[in-house]
């Protein structure tokens, strides 16, 4: 026997919710989303997005069968520039089986085949001399190599409109799509850090690639297989590097912001006939002599602070990570003060990176909303690298500190 709960009614009064098991459930009748359903949807990161997009992602989820509740499907917002200003745009994404979820729902999907993986252009075993003297690439359908594969294969079987029994096919390039950052290196001539030229990956490429690549494959697979039904749907791994780029134009932003800063501070620490010393000198957090936090890398070099953080990022980082986890820095934070006798401003960049080595596996569970920056945490990344503003991840329910 259900239970019966108060009738919750949309905005345009579309739609009547009587049981308890209905408040979240997309019905048929419905045309928008209910006000129990705009509350849910505030919780996993639409709150402040606007009604034309809301309108649009009900859209999608009804014509997909995808529900955004259970975190099949996701409608994830992202900055673009537009001539000179910047604006905000949100693109629906979901995992790879909700691509074979709505593939299946079209009533013409046969069978999935593949992935298969390949290796490099330039390796004579991925090629094979065929029957009519032709070469041919090898493809494997299980990569047991060390090195990444250089390419992904899937093919989706499925019945056109038309009723013909057809076969697409969709190649994914591990170069195009596989996300990566900058290698730095110290010039010993100048002690400033410069880029070697080199990408290495980053994120879960380097452990694993042959996964994210067959993901990539196969989701373009689907799309070309039933074009109408996926239009502008995309996997999460298809996205990264929009994703990466992104995070490469904040860092360049805020690492043009740290080089201002230090200019303007170098210029001012400098004052004729005055003698300041190092000892006694006020730091930031209000600090004097050897309890001074450190500056690490930073203090010397411009640039290769985005790959090895400064003390004072990673007590920005801190303050992401209790939004995200909807408490304060002092809270969560207690239990290592206590067991360690050092606090958060005397801490340094080695004793703060394994503070938040700690909090990691809490954060990861607490940004569900967020997948690709659970993702990008996951694998070590800092969130105030994918936005600079620590509040950015605040929780709906989270308390004023």
């Amino acid at each position: 026997m259900t239970e019966q709960v108060t009738p919750l009614t949309d905005n345009r009064a579309e739609m009547t919710i009587e049981t308890a098991d209905q408040v979240l459930e997309i019905t048929g009748a419905q045309r928008f989303w209910t006000k129990a359903q705009r509350a849910a949807l505030a919780a996993i990161g639409l709150a402040q997005a606007p009604t034309h997009d809301l309108v649009a992602f009900f859209h999608i989820c009804k014509s997909t069968g995808l529900d955004p509740f259970r975190r099949e499907i996701y409608y994830i917002q992202r900055k673009r520039k537009v001539g000179k200003q910047e604006e905000l745009y949100y693109t629906a994404q979901t995992g790879i089986d909700g691509f074979r979820h709505i593939g299946q729902r079209t009533g013409r999907f046969i069978r999935r085949v593949g992935p298969f993986w390949t290796g490099p252009e330039d390796d004579p075993k991925w090629w094979i001399l065929g029957e009519d003297g032709i070469n041919r690439r090898r493809w494997v359908d299980v990569w047991l190599h060390d090195s990444p594969p250089a390419a992904a294969m899937c093919r989706i079987e499925h019945r056109s409109i038309a009723g013909d029994e057809t076969v697409t096919q969709a190649v994914a390039l591990f170069s195009e799509f596989a996300v990566g950052r900058d290698e730095w290196q110290d010039d010993p001539r100048t002690g400033k850090g410069v880029k070697t030229g080199r990408r290495i990956l980053s994120g879960l490429w380097p452990a694993m690639g042959a996964h994210m690549i067959g993901k990539v494959a196969e989701a373009q697979a689907w799309r070309i297989a039933f074009p109408r039904e996926l239009v502008n749907i995309y996997e999460h791994t298809e996205m990264e590097q929009a994703d990466a780029a992104q995070r490469e134009l904040e860092r360049e932003t805020a690492a043009a912001r740290r080089r201002d800063a230090r200019s303007q501070d170098q210029a001012s620490d400098v004052i004729p006939g005055t003698v300041v010393s190092a000892s006694t000198a006020e730091t930031t957090d209000g600090d004097t002599g050897q309890g001074a936090p450190e500056r690490g890398a930073d203090a010397t070099s411009a640039e290769p602070a985005d790959d090895a953080p400064t003390a004072d990022e990673l007590r920005q980082e801190l303050r992401a990570y209790a939004s995200a986890m909807g408490s304060t820095v002092t809270k969560i934070t207690d239990r290592w003060r206590k067991a360690t006798g050092i606090g958060v401003n005397k801490a340094n960049a080695a004793q703060l990176t394994g503070l938040l080595g700690e909090l990691r596996p809490y954060v990861v569970s607490a940004l569900g909303s967020h997948p690709e920056a659970a993702e990008h945490v996951e694998a070590g990344g800092l969130l105030i690298r994918l936005n600079t503003d620590a509040t950015a991840w605040r929780r709906e329910d989270a308390r004023e500190d």
